[in-house]
């Protein structure tokens, strides 16, 4: 005992320990790939909304240089000098305007005349885009670093550009970017990076925004430091989520185990075990002298699920194609029964039900034979009664009559049960009459009150007189209802008026008491 109590508590630590390692992967895993999915995400709309930012800023210097260039003119008197100027004095961008003309030389600025050249790869950026504009980040002259440069050039050759830090570029991307995902603004051939960004980093994903016109590329980098942060953080709602999936697991065990207990996996295995308990109700002979019967009747009470009625048994054995080993257990059982008892019983006929459709089976009858044989004691004492179910169809007919007549020399009474509740034929009682007909409960219970179930018993008993049948009344419980079935010429009874069906040891010791003398 305690050996298997330690094996069982061996059994849940293992299972814990497998359930809690296995949760805990699972946790992992979905946290990583998710988070994974999420910096994806948050990549992909954040560079998305830094690139709408640029473009933005971008196309507000636009409209600012283009309206510079529409109220100025080819020449750098102080006038026009004084008008760069007081622009770039209240230019929320610029920190120095100067104008080119069409053989694109800067020639005046807000310092004063100039004769600077643009680069011709500026040039030629200019021309290609399709609005004459470009940028670039060049080292200016006046302020000695490297500059963020805005191109644009008029329809009538006159053109702008404007001078500011990379930084008022940026400010916007730096925004929306920094401090967690590093990146790259490149204008025209140079490149400005945050300070977060190192080439040494190890990148989980990066995203290239592209603004074509402006010559402007962005690349957006995810570190993997953000990604592992980012996990750590989240280690307390890992931890519960294992939690989770530990009890989800244990739920999931539970209803294995549970469906490994299930009703239907429980008769299955109490027939395939033989563990379904046969149990005997008495057919009492109204006649004196006359020697009883007996009807088998299965019972079982599951250690899962309790009592279990012997409808339940019947049915799911049918759905699970077990109906056949079922009935040759009960008839096994019922051998066993006279061999134990075999002064008791030396006089006593026991029956057991069979499917109709198992009598139909080519195998039936063989099968039937075999255990005649396994038990020589069956043999004259047996009896099978089929119940009424459904009608027979014209190929059924004849097949089942010669079943029954092989059955027949085998020495096995029949009996129809329950008749009146079904759909036997008269016909097929002409063709092979049963050797007994038993009356269904259901006539019992209002023969009492009800005439015309009267009149339909008066004819079955007569009807069964004339074909040399036995007649047995079932469930019969009340004394009202055995004078009642007396008077219309019954003289077998079962019922829990007499007897209910008893364990073997307890109706041998019924029949003991009741034998006739």
């Amino acid at each position: 005992m305690f050996k298997s109590i330690n094996s069982m508590m061996s059994s849940k630590k293992r299972c814990f320990f497998y359930y809690g390692f296995i949760s805990l992967f699972l946790s992992l895993f979905v946290f990583m790939l998710g988070l994974y999915a999420y910096q994806l995400k948050n990549l992909e709309e954040r560079s998305e909304s830094a690139k709408n930012a640029l473009t933005h800023r971008m196309n507000g210097i636009f409209l600012e240089l283009k309206h510079i260039v529409d109220s100025s003119k080819l020449s750098c008197e102080k006038e026009d000098i004084d008008i760069l100027r007081r622009t770039t004095f209240y230019s929320p961008t610029f920190k120095e305007i100067g104008l080119f003309n069409d053989d694109f030389r800067v020639y005046c600025t807000t310092y004063g005349p100039r004769d600077i050249a643009i680069f011709s790869s500026i040039v030629d950026r200019i021309k290609d885009s399709s609005e004459r504009k470009t940028v670039s980040l060049v080292r200016s002259h006046s302020l000695g670093e490297s500059t963020f440069f805005a191109f644009y050039q008029g329809a009538h050759g006159l053109g702008i550009n404007g001078l500011a830090p990379p930084q008022a570029l940026a400010v916007d991307v730096d925004y929306l970017l920094s401090p967690d995902l590093p990146y790259e603004l490149t204008i025209g051939k140079q490149t400005v990076v945050s300070s977060e960004y190192s080439h040494k980093s190890s990148v989980l994903a990066k995203r290239v925004e592209s603004l074509d016109d402006w010559a402007i590329s962005l690349v957006v980098f995810s570190p993997f430091s953000l990604y592992w942060s980012h996990l750590v953080s989240l280690l307390p709602f890992i931890f519960i989520f294992c939690v989770l999936f530990c009890l989800i697991f244990y739920a999931a065990h539970g209803g294995i185990l549970y469906y490994r207990h299930s009703l239907p996996l429980s008769i299955k295995r109490a027939i395939q075990d033989n563990a379904i308990d046969v149990h005997f109700q008495p057919i009492v002979s109204l006649k004196a002298g006359e020697l009883h019967e007996m009807e088998a009747l299965i019972r079982w009470h599951s250690p899962h699920h309790g009592q279990i009625s012997p409808l339940v048994i019947v049915e799911t054995a049918e759905r699970l194609g077990l109906i056949d080993d079922l009935t040759w257990m009960v008839v096994r059982k019922v051998g066993d029964f006279y061999r134990e008892y075999p002064t008791q019983l030396k006089e006593i006929n026991i029956s057991v039900n069979v499917d109709r459709y198992s009598l139909l089976k080519e195998s039936f009858a063989p099968n039937l034979e075999g255990i005649i044989t396994e038990y020589p004691e069956l043999k004259g004492r047996l009896g099978l009664e089929v119940t009424e179910t459904s009608a027979l169809t014209d190929i059924e007919l004849p097949l089942m009559v010669s079943r029954f007549e092989y059955i027949k020399t085998l020495g096995i009474r029949l009996s129809v049960d329950d008749f009146g509740t079904g759909y036997a034929g008269l016909d097929f009682l002409r063709r092979f009459p049963y050797d007994t007909l038993k009356l269904d409960k259901v006539f019992i219970d209002s023969l009492k009150d009800d005439q015309f179930t009267r009149q339909i018993l008066i004819s079955i008993t007569k009807l069964a007189k004339e074909l040399n049948m036995a007649l047995v009344a079932e469930g019969v419980e009340r004394e009202d209802q055995l004078e009642a079935v007396r008077a219309l010429g019954v003289d077998r009874v079962q019922g829990y008026y007499f007897c209910r069906p008893l364990p073997k040891e307890q109706v041998i010791a019924w029949v003991e008491e009741n034998s006739t003398k």
